[in-house]
């Protein structure tokens, strides 16, 4: 239960009023900010399926979920004193899949939003901007494009109204609302972008190149191996993640962090789409040692997610965050110089962490549905300050856990695999890549 507000207005269902523009959430600043030229902070979700993707069927229910959120079909543009985005009155198109995945996303097309709707032999797949949602609000929107997908192929259902929507129904104020502000409070003090020493993965990126390497299991297998260690999933393949930084390059006595999302909806009672979530850490210091144990870093980083995930905990997180956003002084500096600014904030942010790592978890869907899908894809887009990104996903008891990475080296791909397989985890590996050097 919300214990910040005497009423939740994230469950009212007051029509979304339709809108040119509107403002980019808090946390999508920095998103907007950080893009170049050839780069933006993308991510991939993807679905498989156990038939071939019909397209023309696809279009249409892509149509009709763009009606549902209409605050998604927009374009990123700069202001005099922020970002913001416009809305487009162009129907989004599917495109083919690439084999190179979860390329830029054109912030300067007039005619597609900030996100891509693409389809292969049995895969449906978005691929969106950050500052556009979290993976949590692209979850919602691409499984209410499945499901409706399903429902132009004459399944019959229900709708949960949660993780999937009708898209018979209108869109709600509360799906485009902006909940950091909703539920921080901007009279608390703003804080510095911490400033740690880790260690940071060679970068060594290929233009143009994106590799995806998957591991598929069984979810059972997994709570399994994580039960062994007293861990939970996420925390227990964010331990297997810092074992193989440290196993896999030049260890610098540096602490390995790695950076995990918290989905701060259920949290707060919240229906938004767009951004709202929290990025936390969990750290491992080795010190100057040359070896250390898979059981050590587990007892270092047992509990730490759930301390850092309790509600107070999150509620003063990101009442710090809306706090340095509401400075009135930085309200009238001209976007220009706080584009630089944020930029910089961005580029620190990103140096204080080793590796990212994103935990989807279940996907639910009704079970007419459920039957036909073969399991979940998640995937993080790389950065140019990080060259690796680490997710995953479940759906019907199928665990897949994604790498993607701009280069060729499989180093870690593979020790982390192999340690899993080794931990009493049977895996099935899948690539994009069938040329690897």
């Amino acid at each position: 239960m919300n214990t910040f507000n005497n009423e939740n207005p994230a469950v009212s269902a007051e029509p979304y009023k339709d809108k040119p523009w509107f403002k980019i959430d808090n946390a999508a600043t920095l998103y907007a900010a950080a893009r170049r030229k050839n780069w933006t902070r993308t991510f991939r979700t993807a679905v498989v399926l156990d038939s071939k993707i019909d397209p023309v069927i696809l279009q249409k229910a892509l149509e009709d979920t763009a009606k549902r959120f209409p605050f998604f079909c927009v374009q990123l543009r700069d202001g005099m004193f922020w970002s913001y985005f416009e809305r487009i009155d162009e129907v989004p198109k599917i495109v083919p899949d690439n084999n190179y995945p979860y390329r830029s996303i054109d912030l300067g097309d007039n005619k597609q939003p900030c996100f891509r709707i693409t389809y292969g032999e049995n895969r449906i797949a978005l691929e969106g901007f950050h500052s556009m949602t979290d993976g949590g609000g692209a979850n919602v929107l691409l499984s209410t494009l499945v499901a409706r997908y399903f429902e132009l192929k004459g399944v019959e259902f229900e709708y949960d109204e949660y993780a999937i929507r009708s898209t018979a129904n209108e869109p709600q104020e509360c799906e485009a609302r902006d909940d950091y502000y909703t539920y921080g409070d901007t009279t608390r003090g703003a804080q510095n972008p911490p400033r740690v020493s880790v260690h940071i993965g060679e970068n060594n990126a290929l233009p143009g190149y994106a590799s995806l390497i998957h591991g598929i299991c069984r979810v059972d297998d997994l709570k399994a191996a994580a039960k062994k260690y007293s861990l939970t999933i996420t925390e227990y393949l964010t331990a297997i993640l810092i074992l193989t930084y440290f196993n896999t390059e030049e260890h610098d006595k540096k602490p390995i962090s790695v950076s995990v999302p918290i989905d701060l909806r259920k949290r707060f009672e919240s229906r938004t789409l767009r951004n709202f979530c929290f990025m936390t850490d969990v750290s491992f210091d080795p010190g100057d040692r040359d070896e250390i144990t898979f059981e050590e870093i587990c007892n270092s980083i047992r509990g730490k997610l759930a301390e850092k995930a309790s509600t107070e905990n999150l509620h003063d997180a990101i009442s710090a965050n809306v706090s340095a956003a509401s400075n009135p002084v930085l309200k009238i500096v001209p976007y220009f110089i706080k584009k630089l600014f944020l930029k910089n904030t961005y580029e620190k942010v990103q140096h204080t962490y080793t590796a990212f790592f994103s935990n989807l978890g279940e996907f639910s869907f009704p079970q007419e549905i459920a039957k036909h899908i073969t399991r979940i894809e998640a995937c993080l887009g790389c950065t140019p300050y990080q060259h690796f990104g680490c997710a995953s996903a479940s759906v019907n008891g199928v665990f897949t856990f994604t790498f993607t990475s701009g280069n060729r080296d499989t180093e870690k791909q593979k020790f982390f695999f192999r340690f899993l397989s080794s931990d009493g985890v049977p895996l099935r590996i899948e690539s994009n890549d069938r040329n690897r050097g």
